[in-house]
């Protein structure tokens, strides 16, 4: 099965979303199905597909319903009975840049499955239905089953230690998980494979989508990264001042930026931010240090900052004047020494928010709190949604054009949104991603 069959288990989801789904995600989900997959494959998928479900219907209610996605589908009279209550994705390889992929499912009718699987017929791709090990597969060739079938006890995917280690590390629950082999992720194309290799060049990655009535949680781990930024304490966040709208903390940016212009497919637009920046090469270097970029409300033009505690102040200092001098075209700022600290800011001369910090805020820290961000990160982000969008949207505006162009309208679901919570950390060899948004 190839892109086509991907793109249809995609499109399943997408609908369950739009119309809620499972009764009861646990950690056992995929694993019954991984046990039929072979053991070098590429990556595998499993989501909850039940209709009953109250975290599917919180994706459904951000989204505002995803219910005609294939025109002539309906998800309760087509898709769950064809599919059942779990929806199974395994990729068996790659041929010709395409995914050869095999879907697994307990179908309740499968008429409706073979149905539903042809729709999707494309060419040469002509997707069927057999029974294997208890489940109902669809592939698109007779190599593809035979792959499921000549599947061994002890020489599955589900037996593999690095997909067992890999499941076992993402929290308990949720609506869908994920897992991808290091080996495919090097063989992913252009700019993807150069993303990974930015990650570390991971043995596995796996994922985990989940939701409840207050928050929507992405979950997402990097097994064994090479080489990764170390964890630090984000000393930086006591500058931000209380009711701050947006505030993000990072470390050592200019390593960061060295690795992206190391990389052949994103070197280009390295390259270009640069210039649209007004930095050279050797300005980045001097940009090293914990820093911290945040946005306070203000009376007239919100308060943006970026802060930098670098090694050399005085070179770091030249560098911002560079980009104070270009971003000044659009947004007039300037560059402020306080000892070892190097701000570029539009905040006036004398600028004094009042002395109280965001980390005072209880907001703020019950949202870190939620989000179980641990006392020491690769970076951390935060963002009071509603209050930010508005700001994004000016800017978007100013470098659109300005005056008298029309305004893209905001997607229904970031209305919805409260705050955003994100970070990196690594513990052991393991790295974690997370992000949290609550809603309203």
């Amino acid at each position: 099965m190839r892109a086509a069959v991907a793109a249809l288990a995609l499109a399943l989801l997408l609908v369950a979303s739009g119309c809620g789904s499972s009764t009861a995600a646990t950690t056992s989900l995929g694993l019954e199905a991984a046990a039929l997959v072979p053991a070098n494959a590429p990556a595998f998928v499993s989501a909850d597909a039940n209709l009953d479900s109250s975290e599917w219907q919180v994706i459904g209610d951000l989204t505002g319903g995803l219910t005609d996605l294939t025109k002539g589908v309906d998800y309760k009279r087509d898709v769950h009975p064809a599919v059942g209550d779990e929806l199974n994705l395994a990729v068996l390889g790659v041929d010709n840049g395409k995914p050869e992929a095999i879907a697994l499912v307990h179908s309740q009718d499968e008429a409706k499955l073979r149905a539903l699987a042809a729709k999707f017929d494309h060419g040469d791709e002509h997707y069927t239905v057999e029974q294997i090990g208890g489940w109902s597969v669809v592939a698109d060739s007779q190599g593809s089953f035979d792959a499921v079938r000549n599947v061994s006890s002890g020489h599955s995917l589900a037996d593999t230690a690095e997909f067992k280690n890999a499941m076992t590390q993402l929290e308990p629950g949720g609506l869908a998980r994920a897992y991808v082999n290091g080996a495919a992720l090097q063989k992913l194309p252009g700019g993807l494979s150069a993303v990974a290799r930015l990650a570390g060049s991971p043995r596995w990655l796996a994922a985990r989508l989940a939701a409840d009535s207050g928050a929507v949680k992405l979950e997402v781990r990097a097994g064994s990264p090479a080489s990764t930024p170390a964890n630090y304490r984000p000393k930086l966040l006591r500058d931000v001042p209380s009711g701050a709208i947006a505030a993000v903390s990072f470390k050592d940016v200019n390593r960061l930026l060295a690795r992206l212009a190391g990389e052949p497919a994103l070197r280009k637009m390295v390259r270009e931010a640069e210039t649209s920046l007004g930095l050279r090469p050797a300005d980045l270097k001097a940009l090293d240090g914990e820093g911290v970029l945040y946005v306070a409300p203000s009376a007239i033009v919100p308060i943006i900052t970026l802060e930098l505690q670098p090694s050399e102040p005085k070179a770091a200092a030249k560098a911002l004047r560079a980009v104070a001098t270009r971003a000044g075209r659009t947004l007039p700022v300037r560059v402020e020494r306080k000892g070892a600290k190097v701000l570029l800011t539009n905040a006036p001369a004398g600028y004094n928010a009042g002395g109280r910090s965001l980390v005072d805020d209880q907001p703020f820290k019950d949202a870190l709190a939620a989000a179980d961000v641990p006392a020491e990160v690769q970076w951390l982000a935060y963002a009071d949604v509603q209050r930010l969008l508005p700001i994004l949207q000016a800017i978007a505006a100013l470098q659109g054009g300005g005056q008298g162009q029309p305004q893209p309208k905001t997607p229904a679901a970031l209305d919805k949104l409260g705050t955003a919570v994100a970070f990196g950390a690594r513990s052991g060899s393991t790295s974690t991603l997370k992000l949290r948004l609550t809603l309203r």
